[in-house]
């Protein structure tokens, strides 16, 4: 058991030891192991029955994380078996909240939220990688887009780009059965809505130059 978690469960108290004990469901494997037995390091009596129930929900709980699977994109139900209210759990973007931002914002966006999550794993360094795609993938998507002038490729690459960061990245570098809380979105959502109508302000401006210099 790591010692985090030993030392995290000798500072709570009785009561906030049983809640997570009995509310199994929404905390970390190893949160409820370390509750437990501190718990019995304090003299509280667990029935032999109680402990098996407790033990095998623990293993239920890790197993469930392992067999999730689910389709890429916004009907994936990967994250269900691993998303938990455990305040010791790390905060993440969800996996699903990252591909609806990279559909609707852009592959550059969704890289720099999967990036900051990143960021907070045993590997920050990862995050570069993951920076450095989303840059040139959209650089890549605005020549091809340029060159074709097709709406749907520009749709096709928008889901690529997305299934990509949760499918691959996120597994190579989180990891699909990592236990995680749900990050809330407010403030990315406010950034990409306020850099996105900048975009269509500077492209409206644009086209009413073009207008006025076609006029003269």
């Amino acid at each position: 058991m790591d010692l985090n978690f030993q030392y995290a469960a000798s500072r709570r108290s009785d009561e906030e030891l049983q809640e997570r004990i009995d509310r199994r469901e929404k905390y970390l494997p190893d949160t409820i192991e370390a509750s437990l037995a501190e718990l019995q390091n304090r003299g509280h009596v667990f029935t032999e029955e109680e402990l098996r129930v407790i033990h095998e929900d623990i293993e239920a709980h890790r197993n469930n994380a392992y067999l999730a699977t689910g389709t890429p994109g916004f009907f994936s139900s990967n994250d269900k078996a691993v998303i938990v209210e455990d305040p010791d759990a790390p905060s993440f973007y969800s996996r699903r909240n990252i591909f609806i931002f990279a559909f609707l914002f852009g592959t550059l966006f969704g890289s720099i939220m999967l990036a900051m999550n990143i960021n907070k794993t045993a590997n920050p360094a990862r995050m570069v990688g993951v920076l450095f795609f989303g840059f040139f993938y959209t650089i890549f998507q605005a020549v091809v887009v340029e060159a074709t002038g097709s709406n749907a490729i520009n749709l096709a690459l928008l889901v690529i780009g997305a299934v990509i960061l949760q499918s691959f990245f996120w597994k190579r570098y989180i990891g699909d059965t990592t236990f995680y809380r749900v990050r809330p979105i407010w403030v990315p959502l406010v950034i990409a809505i306020l850099l996105s109508g900048l975009i269509i302000a500077a492209m409206l401006y644009n086209m009413n130059l073009k207008g006025l210099e076609n006029l003269k």
